[in-house]
């Protein structure tokens, strides 16, 4: 996803344009007003306050500091891998929009209808050579009023892929888990999100949405993911899809993983794996990381390799097996490439600078005694980016 390769330069995140979303139906037409302002995020490892339930919740929050270091990986190794935890997939149904990656014209990317609880994850390089409006149009195929509800949003557009990406995935974290109607859909009627993309410039989009019956149950609606450049499309259910290229689009079962990590200081450096390869050379995925998709446009049985739009809410358990306290040091390294990262840890939300593989971003530190400590974390490769995201783990 997001390869472009000579793109992914030290560079400061640009200011994100974000042009808010739109309610349209066919054959009428209802407009939501605004939109997110521009996310903060910025390129150097800035910290923001984020997953506060996470932090009030049962699981114990540990004293910590962000030392925001960049390390050679070398002085990382050796190190030993990990248990793999067992992951819980939940949530509602991720809808991925990511083929074509860089449309060089208008049309739709993809369609497909869903209900209750769903996320669409797009990834689209404008290379039409104009602006360009991507959008995500849901309409409401029913015979009944449809209610839809945001539980989240968050959007990046910039030049530089993988910066698209962590815009997206912080806006999107710090939204994410709430829960507010936007539009009551009768039958025919599109609630539209949009966002104007200049040309060669890439948008990451995360839209988390709930459709239900006005009596609260799920309520089906169709999906629809596409480009336009003036006018936008009556009726987004008969814009023709454009031709897939190598990349993925396609419906999973869910949009969420869930697990507990654990980390034995007895083990000395230590390193798992998050995002990897699905199947082939690289794969070392952890078991229930990730669902067979469908293409609701082919038919055809897909995978998400990276697990782009997936949320992993994990809870790091570390054992001090010592008699003393131990400083722990926790790294990210993009081993499988380069780009910009963001990761949820003990109740702050942290964005990393530019990194390849050669890099290690020690983005945590903290001292645990003999009874050891808990830490959620939560986590996601940002479009643009590549996996897999290795974390590890040192003691002293």
């Amino acid at each position: 996803m997001g390869k472009r390769i000579n793109r992914l330069v030290p560079a400061a995140i640009a200011a994100v344009l974000l042009v808010g979303g739109t309610v349209a139906a066919s054959p009428n037409t209802v407009l939501e007003a605004g939109g997110s302002p521009p996310s903060g995020a910025a390129a150097g490892g800035s910290v923001s306050s984020s997953l506060q339930a996470e932090a009030a919740s049962g699981l114990q929050t540990a004293a910590l500091t962000t030392p925001d270091l960049v390390v050679p990986i070398a002085t990382l190794k050796p190190a030993v891998a990990m248990v793999k935890p067992v992951l819980t997939p939940s949530g509602g149904t991720l809808v991925l929009s990511n083929s074509p990656e860089s449309p060089t014209t208008t049309g739709g990317f993809y369609r497909d209808t869903v209900s209750g609880s769903f996320r669409v994850f797009s990834h689209q390089a404008n290379l039409t050579g104009a602006g360009l409006n991507v959008a995500t149009a849901v309409t409401n195929t029913s015979g009944y009023k449809v209610k839809l509800y945001l539980e989240g949003a968050g959007a990046g557009i910039d030049y530089y892929p993988d910066v698209a990406g962590q815009n997206a995935l912080d806006a999107f974290l710090k939204s994410r888990g709430s829960k507010r109607p936007i539009a009551v859909l009768q039958p025919g009627e599109t609630y539209w999100k949009i966002h104007a993309v200049p040309a060669n410039d890439t948008l990451t989009g995360y839209l988390q949405l709930r459709a239900e019956t006005m009596y609260g149950g799920s309520a089906p609606v169709t999906v629809t993911t596409l480009g336009y450049a003036a006018k936008r499309p009556s009726d987004p259910l008969v814009e023709p899809i454009l031709p897939p290229d190598k990349h993925v689009r396609g419906t999973f079962p869910n949009f969420d993983r869930t697990g507990t990590l654990v980390y034995n200081t007895s083990a000395g450096n230590s390193l798992i794996r998050v995002s990897s390869a699905p199947s082939g050379q690289w794969a070392d995925f952890m078991p229930g990381e990730y669902e067979q998709g469908r293409d609701a446009i082919t038919g055809a049985t897909v995978a998400n390799s990276g697990n782009y739009g997936v949320i992993y809410d994990m809870s790091v358990q570390i054992n001090n097996q010592s008699d003393s306290k131990r400083t722990i040091g926790v790294y990210l390294n993009p081993s499988g490439g380069a780009g910009h990262y963001t990761i949820g840890w003990g109740g702050k939300l942290l964005n990393s600078g530019f990194l390849n593989y050669t890099m290690a971003w020690q983005f945590a530190e903290l001292k645990v005694g003999r009874k050891g400590k808990t830490v959620p974390s939560r986590l996601s490769l940002t479009g643009g980016s590549s996996g897999p995201q290795t974390l590890y783990f040192t003691n002293n």
